[in-house]
């Protein structure tokens, strides 16, 4: 398991931003975790519905690492992702270009961004959400755990363990 950093916080605009404003005070593998976002986005800037503390709010910084690694980086999380889920007994799908779905309703958005200045980036930020305990949704192409298994979810639990999945897969794609 490849070691990291984990900061929590009640409330953030985004967890992502957060981490592009002081990415160069952080090293590889810091893990941002907040329990409601203001500013939640997905791709082209459309916003992350999310009611504070129902859901899995958190981002992940890589730097220094070759460009090269994008895809790889990209199918690191997919896949540990759609993996939990299968633990879970939730079947998934990926839709292109950053979305798990159950069935035909969204489950958890990903959104990666970038910034480099030669063959290796200064930092990668990952941005992930999962709708986990919310049962309301303005969009109704939406679902949740909590829906999909009929029980309410333990939100620090589901991230540890996701946590480490992650970790733990990390040295198999991007190493």
């Amino acid at each position: 398991m490849i070691s990291h950093t984990l900061l929590e916080f009640e409330e953030l605009s985004s967890t992502s931003n957060f981490l592009k404003e002081n990415q160069t005070y952080f090293p590889n593998m810091t893990f941002i975790r907040t329990n409601h976002q203001t500013q939640g986005r997905g791709q082209y800037d459309r916003e992350w519905e999310s009611q504070a503390g129902e859901n899995l709010l958190f981002s992940i910084l890589l730097k220094d690492i070759n460009v090269s690694k994008a895809y790889d980086i990209k199918k690191w999380i997919t896949t540990t992702l759609m993996l939990y889920f299968q633990k879970k007994d939730i079947n998934v799908s990926f839709k292109e270009p950053n979305d798990i779905y159950f069935h035909d309703k969204k489950l958890c958005g990903i959104l990666i961004e970038t910034q480099s200045s030669s063959h290796i980036f200064d930092y990668v930020v990952i941005g992930i959400g999962i709708n986990v305990n919310q049962v309301a949704f303005a969009n109704e192409k939406a679902t949740s755990i909590r829906q999909i298994l009929s029980q309410k979810i333990n939100i620090s639990h589901l991230f540890n363990e996701l946590l480490t999945m992650l970790t733990e897969s990390y040295q198999h794609y991007i190493l």
